[in-house]
């Protein structure tokens, strides 16, 4: 992640935040260029792609997870003889 605030320029040290690089990147493109509609029809769908791919990572986990929770359900101890 970005720290919000950095002094690079200035070389001192870092303010206290953060942020998303992702956001950074384009609130740093709204300040470059007006709206272009076809940039930002293409910017708009590359942000969703990339949101449908952390939901399927969330998703995936989650799956993983629940299947886990039920292999334990079904498994229990049963005493075993040991003869001397």
């Amino acid at each position: 992640m970005m720290k919000r605030g950095t002094k690079r320029d200035e070389g001192g040290p870092p303010e206290e935040g953060f942020e998303c690089p992702f956001c950074l990147f384009f609130s740093k493109l709204k300040e470059m260029g007006g709206r272009k509609p076809e940039f930002w029809g293409h910017m708009n769908n590359a942000r969703i792609e990339f949101l449908e791919g952390i939901k399927f990572l969330i998703d995936d986990r989650i799956e993983t997870l629940k299947r886990t929770r039920e292999r334990k359900k079904g498994k229990s101890f049963s005493k075993i003889e040991v003869g001397d």
